[in-house]
């Protein structure tokens, strides 16, 4: 149990305030951005979307996405350990946290 809250509070510890400022705009417009325009942005922008409509398993989506862009940018990481988080899988969350710890070791020794 102490193992579990421990890396809990890791995890939180590494999350910043993620900011999610997409209101105002409709689903169907960053899906239309994002086929026009495939990229870290766009996808990072429906991941967010997502993410501030509380649909957790399409934000985990589409950071992932995002990811496929930009390996080692944080937000779109940052997005996908809160959203396990939010859905409660706490071990994936420290898993994938402790997966970009390790990325960014590997590209910046």
């Amino acid at each position: 149990m102490k193992m579990i809250c421990f890396n809990l509070l890791v995890c939180l510890s590494f999350l910043n305030a993620i900011d999610i400022q997409n209101d105002g705009f409709e689903q169907s417009v960053f899906y239309e951005k994002f086929i026009n325009q495939p990229n870290y942005e766009n996808a990072l922008n429906l991941a967010k979307y997502f993410y501030q409509n509380k649909d957790y398993q399409k934000a985990i989506f589409w950071a992932v996405e995002a990811n496929e862009f930009e390996l080692l940018e944080k937000e779109a990481w940052l997005i996908f350990i809160n959203a396990k988080l939010k859905l409660g899988k706490h071990e994936e969350a420290s898993r994938a946290k402790e997966e970009y710890e390790k990325l960014l070791g590997i590209y910046f020794e």
